[in-house]
């Protein structure tokens, strides 16, 4: 057998590679910034900038530049340069050329290599474009001893970039920042400068700021400022005027707080830190200096952050300021650990440390990084980064970049690697069995760390060289190996065991699998074998071909195995284990064959070598420097060729260590070294390896060094309060530890250990660092060396302190009285030698060579020097600052001395009231001078200030306290009365004794709260919802102020709630009574009432507690679960359940039961509507109709009244019985038979199941047959056939329902005959059908008669009506039914031999005719309105629709009761016009609407109050008392109020108070002049208008008396100037003359004209009684009158009519209606205008004896809500004024001439509203005419006023001269104009008519009534009287009564009546018309409103009674000018005034 070399030489060099690849990665390492850089970049374009940016890694990291968002920073030519060592570099460029991409932007700096990427911290560059700057100074001045700020003010655009250096105090003096400046400048690190303790002499002095630019280096000096000097005398209270609010430095720096405050006498400074529990005083010590306003902190810490506060006091007060110093501390970030190497699917974590001074830091913003790239949140826990299941992508560079509030990030950077995973094989092939020629590919993938090498085998032996393989491998990004053998062309001899082995330092792995080419067997070459000796050698035959049977190895001839070592495996490989050199070398044979017997054979060689084994050896212990070494290595065993070599701690020994190596043999080599040393310590290895294996041996050398020094310590010198760094470093081996010590005493004394503390750090390599070094740190210290080897070393060094002087406190002040010598003494500490200089002013030097009163002593103390000045004979001269100046060679400090020289004292100036309060005032003062001299107190009086004792009273009465311990300049005076003046003097005293006192001060005490409570608190219910609660004021000592209002409070008295619900009631400061009217409240509810009373300054204490409990009520909801039950056919079982308890609002009294049938009739003859009551809740309802359904619904009653009624529910009684059919026919229809009809029951009481029809056979008497025949209940007819001729027979039917059969209809008896008369079969009776439909009249008959049909007895043709039509069965059909087609029908037949006629009634059932609207009252909220139903359209009404708008506003609606005839409309606006109008429905359609009216509610425009009533003026402040403000019935809304001084100036300003003062009890204006004349004015504003007033007044005098007589001259004077000097006042003046003039015209026109028709004079004498009895009545009515309104007229189903003109409310309203035609039709030909007409009745007792009395007040009147007061009684309008101002609006329609006509009661209220209403409750009946004259008023316009129009006027001059000549004009001749109304008997009273204006008319109307009883005859006779009697009594009454055509009582125009007879339903109506076509007065039916009162029997002969022909119709316009319809009257029941309802025009 043979081996082949070349086999060996591969497989030497495989294992060569991988001895190679073992330090896989070991030398990698991650980048890392050697220089970072900084998180700001600023420069000048005229520098330029750069950024350096460096890093170290393995392999050298490369560094680039990025912009914020990522992108690569490129060069830009001559702007930006990137350099090769990483810097960024920017450029110098020009202005122009500036990017802000560029200069202004975001960098940052990335560092990559191979291993990671990081990247920098954002680095901000700013580039500034230089510019040129000036900078000024700003000047603080402040008084003399005072502090003075000189401030550099620096442009803003360069602020930030320029910083002052220094101030130049000239000529050449320079100032430099400092800590503590030098007592008398003081040049602060922000660039102030302070100037101490200004003299009258720093005035003269001139400064300058020095500033420079810190980017170009640019210094910039402001121009020269002076400083000046503020004047003060006396004393003033210190005020902050400079304080630095926040600071902010970093650690170790220093910090100055300013605190700047001004004062005389200069303030002194207090320091207090807020850090702890409380504030505690700022001592001043090593770091800490305070200088007076600065408080001044070296080197600062993070334990002096936080909040300071400086006081600053004198003998004025004291002020402070708080400070807050922010110290940032630089933090240390670092990632624990730096370096993490993790296997492959293990967790890595890293921990972010932040420490500040090596202590931890709390939470911060910290954010996470990989290669340069933010990490997601996930996966943290604050501070902690978890990566799990790492796998290749997650290595790599970690940051941890922290971020502080202020902007400034800190970073740290960690490597996270993978640690040495084994190989895995992720892929692998499979055996494989082919043909020979095709290509075959084998693949295998692996992983692992470090990447592994794969290597391939075919047997075991490496593939064969051939040009059929191809090997190829890569690696993936994820670092996966894939290798693959591609063979092209496969041959028998590729066949064989393949196997991929992936292998890297950490394992191996392989895979093998079979390639079997199908062929012989073949084997190939085996190479040479090399087996190592003692190990497995395991031997593969190579064989190819397949399939093969067996393998057989073979050595020397004999078949193996034949040793027990080894063994041939099934797959024919050899194993032979362990190996051994001599009995395993040698040749193997290797032979293969196949199942036909074919083999092959194959040798091969195997050589055995044995591997190298080392002796053990080591170096001799405690081997010392100096001495000398040897050891051998050995080589026991191994095979040559041997190899040994030396290695020193790994590395080959270097040439300089000195050491020998000798080889003794080829197996052994010495290591000699001849002098050793400390570098010699180390680990020696002996390495010896032969082609076998290479072993190893290692021995440690350790040589002991003792400590030297590295760097020795030396003594240092130090200045106090700096750093200084003792240096400390020594080497030996072991490495040597240093220790350093401090004696406690002397050099020689004992030492104690220094260890780590605040300002005391131990670094690592063995300094001492001391920071802010103290004097406590002086001493002597020592350094220790030790590593065990010798004593160790030592060395003892002494650190001196120097320190600059310094003093205890920064100033101190001395008092010494006048004339005594003052010792002024100062301690100072530091290094000496201490010169000591005294300094008056911080400036003079104190010499006692030149000053004889003045000496000077010093003497050393055991820290310093202390120093003595004294000055003999002291005076006020003396007084002043003095500073004790002391330096050595390291620096100065000084310290103020304040020397105050007492003299007498003067009397204190400038007495002010600092506080005053209800019952203490707190008065300060101040000492004249500066030199307060020797005050031991203060002596403050005071007494009450009252003007009314005399001066010389006031001795005694001066009440004294002292001011002292110390004295003080305030004092607190107590226990004084509330709103009291006072007045207060001081005095002071010393020891010279007391000054005199100084000047009055005169205050007044604040009031306080009110200390009593209101008294005769009640309450008292005016309604469901209102308590009216009154209350008397406290008393007047208890008041402590003005009594602005009180507060009233409420609650239910059950509920639990303590608190009350307050309201706010406004007083008018004088403490009057007050009542306040609670609505909303709980009905029937209790309530608990306090009040209490308050002032300016608050509320006063609650009064005793008050209960009232709200009145009934009814019931707000309706009862429940209403339920209903039938019982039988006539009775109903309803129950219910009460309301809830909380809605029943008062006690129940029971329940009403309200039922109706629900039925269809024509028109109901009855309303069937009933109601029950009872106190149980169930009822049984009887005497029902049968089977009917019922609506029923149930409320609830209290005593006040019904509830609300539930939801109907309808329920039906049962079935009964049905009655008799109602009519039965018999008629012959042939010789043997008979045709029986009948009519169906009226009350089927159910539903007819049959008819039931009996048949008897009568002869005679004798009953020959009886028969009953049922018949289907849709039969009504039968004909009954087959009988006998000439016999009796009788019929009779009944109907049957369920329940059972009913009572028979009459028996109907018919004799059979040959002779067939004619007979209607059919039945007649009313036929109800809709109009626009199509009826059928039966009429069938018998006897084939002739028929003929009639209409109201007129014969009725083929199409003689249009819509009619005849059938030939006798049926009349009637289409499109119309309601003039209703009648009775009648048919009539006739055949000679009988004749029969039928009628039948056709009711149409039509739309309903429009209802008569008219309204009732009105109040300010609500309008009450009723309404008659006109014509039904023969169907019952089913509802009301009430439609109503606000005028320009839009309509709503609202639906209405079928049974209702009133409704309120509620909550409308005040003083607003409504339109109205109403329409009725019924089953076939919807009335038109009725006439729409114009309602007002009431309410007027504001009126005008009385000046005296309203203002209220004082010296400086005017008090305008609000409520006095009429609001005429419309809440006020605001007020608009303005003011100014009457001047020679008319066109001075106006001074707005307020233009929406919101309405309040009283308003004082303030800031007035006294003695002055001023002019208000005021507008008050409401819903309906605006009212505007102007009034003069004059303050008083300053000390509060009347005003000089010649201003209140002026001022009454004044006002009529301002009158004409206003235009909007001239205007209605000139018009108003105007009219008066035009009045006076008319009126002596129309009394010449009355003289002519004067009345006689006994009628004269009787009418003026009249008239003084109705103007005293009104007068008294007007004091009694209230606010009423009538909400329910008693016009329901069942009330009757008035009977009596008693029963006639004395407010009834009347409607005319001027319809024409037929009012009965529903479709007339005139719209039925309505006029509505308030009447009030003032009834006199007739002549007939009627004596029924008065009619009472009605009791259902309610109380108006709002309290009249006085002022609103007394603003009302005179009546001419109103109507005035009605025509001025009326006229401003557009052309549309509107006539109205007015009527004004004549006791009502001369008021044109409607609230007020006269109420008449006794007036006195004797002497009375029998008819009282009635006024009253129309109005079309309702309007606002307007401004007069001249226009109108003469068109009411013309009408009204017409009208007086119109007046005497006969019956015959007289115009339209001329109407007169008829009254109801007895003797015609004058009615007078004035035509006040072209759209108004005023009347006297008497009160109509009707008389039916009266015949046409008398009615013409009683005419003819009247017309006499009222042309004598109007020429009586002219002349008797000379001022009848006044303005008040103006002569009535005389009106002609014409009498009409009218014929209504039969009776007779009495009409009124006038002469011609005037139109028709008259009087509803007696179904309306009047019953007949009797009267005499008189008619006007003249007059026919058919004079008009109503029935006529024509166009509606035509209508009104030729016929004048006339006008129907119908009174109601309430009052309303007239303007606020409008009516259609009179006629002319």
């Amino acid at each position: 057998m043979w081996i082949s070399s070349r086999f060996f030489v591969i497989l030497l060099l495989l294992n060569l590679d991988n001895t190679c690849s073992e330090p896989f990665e070991a030398h990698l390492r991650g980048p890392g910034f050697v220089m970072e850089p900084p998180g700001r970049v600023e420069f000048s374009n005229s520098s330029g900038g750069w950024l350096d940016c460096s890093a170290s890694g393995s392999p050298q990291p490369t560094v680039d530049w990025v912009h914020a968002d990522g992108s690569a920073v490129t060069e830009i030519h001559g702007v930006r340069r990137v350099l090769r060592n990483g810097t960024l570099v920017l450029m110098p460029f020009a202005a122009a050329a500036y990017h802000q991409d560029v200069h202004n932007t975001i960098y940052r700096c990335i560092a990559s290599n191979s291993v990671g990427r990081i990247v920098s911290r954002d680095v901000q560059v700013r580039a500034v474009v230089a510019q040129a700057y000036k900078v000024d100074v700003e000047v603080l001045s402040a008084a003399r001893g005072c502090t003075a700020i000189l401030r550099c003010v620096v442009p803003t655009f360069v602020k930030e970039l320029v910083r002052v250096v220094s101030w130049v105090h000239e000529p050449a003096i320079y100032i430099y920042p400092s800590l503590q400046g030098d007592g008398k400048f003081h040049l602060l690190p922000t660039g102030e400068l302070l100037i101490h303790n200004l003299q009258e002499s720093d005035e003269s002095q001139s400064f300058r700021c020095r500033s420079m630019h810190r980017l170009t280096r640019q210094v910039v000096v402001s121009s020269p400022t002076r400083l000046r000097i503020n004047s003060h005398r006396g004393i003033i209270s210190p005020s902050v005027v400079e304080h630095t609010a926040h600071v902010q430095v970093s650690q170790d720096e220093g910090a100055v707080l300013l605190c700047v405050a001004q004062g005389c006498p200069s303030p002194e400074y207090s320091w207090f830190t807020h850090n702890g529990a409380g504030p505690l005083p700022v001592l001043s010590g090593p770091r800490v200096r305070l200088l007076g306003p600065i408080l001044a902190i070296e080197a600062v810490t993070g334990e002096d952050s936080g909040v300071y506060k400086c006081t600053a006091g004198n003998v004025g007060g004291e002020a402070s300021a708080e400070l807050r110093l922010t110290v940032a501390t630089p933090i240390q970030v670092e990632i624990s650990p730096n370096v993490l190497s993790v296997h492959m699917g293990g967790t890595a974590e890293f921990r972010c440390l932040v420490t500040s001074n090596g202590s931890p830091v709390g939470m911060q913003n910290i954010l996470w990084y990989k290669d340069g790239r933010q990490l997601p949140s996930s996966g943290r826990v604050e501070d902690t980064l978890v990566v799990p299941r790492v796998s290749r992508e997650n290595r790599g560079m970690y940051q941890c970049v922290v971020r502080r509030p202020e902007g400034d990030t800190f970073q740290a950077t960690a490597e996270l690697q993978l640690g040495d995973a084994p190989p895995v094989l992720l892929y692998s092939f499979i055996e494989q069995t082919l043909q020979p020629g095709p290509a075959v590919s084998l693949k295998c993938s692996a992983a692992g760390n470090p990447t592994p090498q794969i290597s391939w085998t075919l047997d075991g032996f490496p593939l064969p060289s051939n040009g059929r393989f191809m090997i190829g491998q890569y690696i993936t990004v994820h670092g996966d190996v894939i290798s693959h053998v591609n063979i092209s062309h496969v041959m028998v001899e590729d066949g064989g065991e393949y196997a991929c082995i992936a292998e890297n330092r950490a394992g191996r792995v392989q895979h093998a699998a079979r390639l079997n080419i199908y062929g012989l067997p073949y084997i190939r070459l085996i190479p040479k074998v090399t087996a190592v000796s003692g190990e497995t050698l395991n031997l593969k035959c190579p064989v190819a071909g397949y399939p093969i049977e067996e393998i057989h190895w073979e050595r020397g001839g004999r078949e193996l195995p034949d040793d027990i070592r080894q063994r041939v495996q099934p797959d024919g490989s050899l194993t032979i284990s362990p190996v051994q050199k001599n009995s395993d070398s040698g040749v193997y044979t290797c032979w293969a064959r196949n199942k036909q017997g074919h083999s092959a054979r194959r040798s091969g060689e195997v050589t055995v070598i044995v591997p190298p084994s080392i002796e053990p050896f080591a170096f001799q212990e405690g081997l010392a420097e100096g001495m000398r070494t040897r050891t051998v290595c050995g080589v026991s065993r191994g095979d040559p060729p041997l190899k040994l070599i030396w290695l020193k701690d790994g590395d080959p020994l270097p040439d300089l260590l000195g050491a020998n190596v000798t080889m003794l043999d080829q197996y052994s080599s010495l290591l000699s070294i001849p002098s050793l040393s400390a570098t010699h310590s180390g680990e020696y290895t002996c390495v010896a390896k032969n082609p076998a294996a290479e072993i190893k041996y290692t021995a440690l050398l350790q040589v002991k060094v003792p400590p030297r020094w590295i760097v020795e310590p030396v003594d240092a010198n130090v200045e106090r309060n700096r750093h200084i760094m003792l240096h400390c470093q020594a080497q030996g081996v072991p490495t040597p530890s240093i220790v350093w010590k401090k004696a406690t005493g002397s050099k020689s004394g004992e030492y104690e250990e220094v260890r780590e503390r605040p300002f005391t750090k131990l670094l690592g390599n063995g300094s001492l660092l001391l920071q802010h070094v103290k004097e406590d740190r002086e001493g002597f210290y020592l350094c220790q060396a030790n590593n065990g080897i010798g004593t160790g070393i030592g060395k003892v060094i002494q650190l001196k302190v120097n320190s600059s002087p310094y003093f205890s406190s920064t100033s101190r002040s001395v008092m010494v009285k006048k004339g005594d010598t003052a010792l002024l003494q100062c301690a100072v500490s530091g290094d000496k030698p201490i010169n000591i200089v005294w300094m008056r002013s911080g400036k003079n030097t104190l010499n006692p060579s030149t000053n004889y009163k003045i000496s000077v002593k010093q003497e050393a103390t055991p820290d310093g020097v202390s120093a003595e000045l004294q000055i003999r004979t002291v005076d006020a001269t003396d007084s002043g600052p003095y500073f004790c100046r002391a330096s050595n060679l390291y620096g100065n400090d000084q310290q103020l001395v304040q020397l105050q020289v007492q003299e007498p004292p003067l009397p204190p100036s400038v007495l002010e009231a600092a506080m005053i309060s209800s019952r203490s005032v707190n008065i300060k003062w101040q000492p004249k001078t500066l030199g307060t001299g020797d005050v031991t107190k203060y002596i403050v009086e005071f007494r009450e200030a009252d003007h009314s004792l005399p001066p010389a009273l006031f001795v005694d009465q001066w009440q004294q306290i002292e001011v002292k311990d110390p004295p003080h300049f305030n004092a607190m005076i107590e226990n004084l009365k509330p709103a009291t003046r006072y007045a207060f003097r001081v005095i002071a005293e010393g020891s010279a004794g007391r000054s005199a006192p100084s000047q009055e001060l005169i205050v007044r005490t604040e009031p306080q709260r009110p200390a009593g409570p209101p008294l005769s608190l009640s309450a008292r219910p005016l309604s469901s919802t209102e308590l009216l609660i009154s209350w008397v004021a406290p008393l007047p000592e208890l008041r402590h102020g003005d009594i602005q209002g009180y507060n009233v409070g409420y609650k239910l008295s059950s509920s639990g709630n303590t608190a009350y619900n307050f309201t706010s009631v406004s007083g008018d400061g004088d403490g009057g009574n007050g009542e306040l009217l609670l609505s909303g409240l709980a009905k029937f509810a209790r309530y608990t009432v306090v009040v209490q009373a308050f002032n300016q300054v608050g509320p006063g204490p609650l009064s005793e507690p008050t209960a009232a409990q709200t009145m009934e009520d009814v019931p707000s909801r309706p009862p429940e679960d209403v339920r209903c039950a039938a019982l039988s056919s006539q009775s109903l079982q309803v129950s219910w359940q009460p309301p809830p308890i909380y809605h029943t609002n008062g006690l129940l009294q029971g329940y009403k039961l309200i039922f109706e049938p629900i039925i269809d009739d024509i028109q109901p003859s009855k309303d069937e509507v009933e109601s029950r009551k009872t106190t149980a809740l169930t009822m049984v309802l009887t005497g029902l109709r049968k089977y009917t359904n019922y609506s029923i619904q149930v409320l609830a009653h209290t005593r006040m009244g019904d509830g609300v009624v539930s939801k109907p529910l309808f329920c039906h009684s049962e079935e009964d019985v049905p009655e008799a059919p109602a009519d039965i026919k018999v008629v012959s229809s042939s010789s043997q038979s008979l045709y029986i009809s009948w009519l169906p029951p009226n009350e089927p009481n159910g539903v007819i199941t049959k008819y039931s029809l009996y048949t008897r056979v009568v002869n005679g008497r004798e009953e020959l047959n009886n028969e009953k025949r049922s018949l289907p209940s849709q039969q009504a007819y039968y004909e009954a056939k087959g009988l006998h001729p000439h016999m009796e027979y009788q019929f009779w039917v009944t109907a049957s329902t369920r329940v059972g059969e009913g009572k028979s209809s009459r028996v109907s008896s018919q004799i059979t005959t040959n002779r067939i008369p004619a007979r209607i079969i059919s039945f007649g009776g009313p036929v109800v059908r809709p109009w626009r439909s199509t009826v059928t009249l039966p009429c069938t008959a018998v006897g084939k008669p002739k028929r003929e049909w009639f209409k109201s007895d007129v014969a009725l043709r083929q199409g003689g009506l249009h819509n009619s039509q005849l059938l030939d069965s006798g049926d009349l059909i009637i289409s499109s039914l119309q309601l003039a087609d209703g009648g009775n029908y009648s048919c009539q037949v006739d055949n000679g031999i009988g004749t029969d006629r039928l009628t039948h009634t056709l009711i149409v059932q039509v739309p309903p005719t429009a209802p008569v609207l008219y309204v009732t009252s009105a109040t300010s909220s609500s309008i009450l309105m009723h309404w008659k139903c006109g014509f039904t359209g023969n169907a019952p009404i089913t509802g009301y629709t009430l439609f109503y708008r606000r005028a320009n506003g839009n309509t709503d609606e609202m639906q209405l009761s079928r049974h209702a005839s009133s409704h309120e409309l509620k909550g409308l606006m005040c003083g607003s016009t409504y339109q109205i109008h109403l329409s009725a429905q019924n089953k076939v359609g919807t009335s038109p609407t009725s006439t729409i009216l114009h309602v007002r509610t009431q309410g007027q425009s504001p009126g005008h109050p009385a000046s005296t009533a309203l203002l209220a003026p004082n010296s400086t402040s005017l008090l305008v008392r609000l409520h006095s403000w009429p609001d005429n019935g419309c809440p006020l809304l605001y007020f608009v109020l303005q003011y100014r001084a009457v001047t020679d100036d008319p066109d001075a300003e106006w001074v707005l108070v307020s233009n929406a003062l919101k309405p309040q009890r009283r308003i004082v204006v303030n800031n007035l002049q006294p003695s002055t004349l001023y002019q208000l004015r005021m507008e008050a504003h409401n819903v309906a208008g605006i009212s505007q007033a102007e009034f003069n007044f004059v303050t008083l005098t300053k000390d509060g008396d009347p005003p000089p007589p010649e201003i209140m001259h002026r001022g009454r004077s004044g006002q009529t100037t301002v009158i004409f000097a206003n235009i909007n006042l001239l205007i209605p003046t000139i018009a108003a003359v105007s009219g008066m003039f035009c009045t006076i015209i008319m009126i002596i026109v129309c009394y010449r004209h009355m003289l002519k028709n004067a009345p006689p004079l006994a009628e004269q004498s009787q009418i003026q009684k009249e008239s003084l009895e109705n103007r005293a009545n009104s007068e008294a009515a007007q004091r009694e009158r209230y606010y009423a309104t009538i909400h329910k007229v008693s016009m329901q189903n069942n009330d009757k009519i008035p009977e009596t003109s008693e029963d006639i409310s004395p407010y009834a309203t009347f409607q005319l209606s001027e319809a024409g035609g037929n009012m009965s039709q529903p479709h007339h030909g005139g719209p039925a205008n309505t006029l509505l007409h308030s009447f009030m009745y003032h009834e006199r007792a007739l002549a007939e004896g009627c004596s029924s009395p008065p009619p009472a007040a009605s009791k259902n009147r309610r109380r108006h809500s709002r309290k009249t007061e006085p002022e609103s009684e007394e603003s009302e309008s005179d009546q001419d004024q109103l109507t005035s101002s009605r025509t001025e609006s009326s006229n401003q329609h557009e052309g549309k001439i509107k006539h109205s006509i007015i009527y004004h009661g004549a006791q009502s209220s001369t008021s044109s509203d409607l609230s007020p209403m006269s109420e008449q409750k006794s007036l006195p009946r004797r002497g009375r005419s029998r008819y009282h004259h009635q006024q009253y008023q129309f109005s079309t316009n309702t309007t606002p006023r307007h401004h007069n129009s001249n226009k109108m006027n003469n068109n009411t001059t013309s009408n009204t001269n017409t009208t007086a000549t119109n007046t005497t004009a006969t019956p015959s001749t007289s115009s339209n104009s001329n109407k007169i109304l008829s009254p109801r008997g007895g003797n015609l009273k004058s009615i007078s008519s004035t035509f006040k204006s072209q759209d108004s008319i005023q009347c006297h109307i008497p009160t109509l009534v009707k008389s039916p009883s009266i015949s046409t005859q008398q009615q013409k006779q009683f005419h003819k009287q009247q017309l006499q009697n009222s042309s004598t009594n109007n020429s009586q009454h002219s002349s008797s009564n000379p001022n009848s055509s006044s303005l008040k009582q103006q002569q009535p125009l005389l009106i002609t009546p014409k009498l009409h007879q009218l014929e209504a339903n039969g009776q007779e109506l009495l009409g009124l018309d006038g002469i011609g076509n005037s139109p028709l007065v008259a009087c509803m039916p007696p179904s309306s409103q009047f019953r007949p009162i009797p009267h005499k029997s008189i008619m006007p002969a003249h007059e026919p009674p058919h004079h008009h022909n109503h029935s006529q119709q024509s166009h509606p316009h035509q209508q009104q000018q030729q016929q004048h319809p006339g006008t129907l009257l119908n009174p109601s029941t309430a009052m309303l005034s007239s303007k606020f309802f409008t009516a259609p025009t009179l006629p002319k």
